[in-house]
């Protein structure tokens, strides 16, 4: 009998733990704080990389190359365009996934502040995303025609990191 209640829990124990992957709950609340799976904007990540600027203005910024894997860390003097081209952003340069997006791209940022981090991929001079190291959302995709040639974050870290 106690081997029967055994197996019994060992097989519910397994069922709820394979299982558990599998359930797939649209909105739900922890601790009075609502989760939703639906990101709330477009340009989501994009405000929260701003305000996390904003709030914490010596973070650290590295870029690297994705095809050498060449690597910079960036100076205050040039988080200052980062923050120029956030700040030059409107909300039309956010758009859905393009679908002639690179599957690669070119360059990848990472901005790592007190505690959290964030990943901005440059694919080329028109499009780049922008998400958190762990986020729960799609990333924002920024179509960067309209940007000022000196704010293009492809330009940008061709200058930082020139091919030979």
């Amino acid at each position: 009998m106690k081997k029967n209640i055994i197996c019994l829990i060992l097989v519910l124990c397994c069922f709820f733990i394979l299982s558990g992957c599998n359930f797939k709950i649209r909105n739900y609340t922890i601790n009075n704080y609502n989760i939703s799976k639906d990101k709330p904007f477009n340009y989501y990540y994009t405000k929260e990389l701003s305000n996390n600027i904003a709030l914490e203005p010596k973070y650290k910024c590295t870029i690297i190359e994705t095809n050498f894997y060449s690597e910079k860390s960036l100076s205050l003097e040039d988080n200052e365009t980062i923050h120029n081209f956030i700040a030059e952003l409107k909300k039309s340069n956010f758009i859905n996934k393009p679908s002639d997006l690179p599957s690669k791209p070119a360059y990848r940022m990472y901005f790592t502040f007190s505690k959290v981090k964030y990943v901005i991929d440059v694919y080329n001079e028109n499009y780049i995303s922008v998400f958190p190291w762990d986020g729960c959302y799609t990333a924002d995709y920024i179509d960067m025609n309209g940007v000022h040639t000196s704010n293009n974050l492809f330009n940008f870290s061709k200058y930082i990191i020139p091919k030979h």
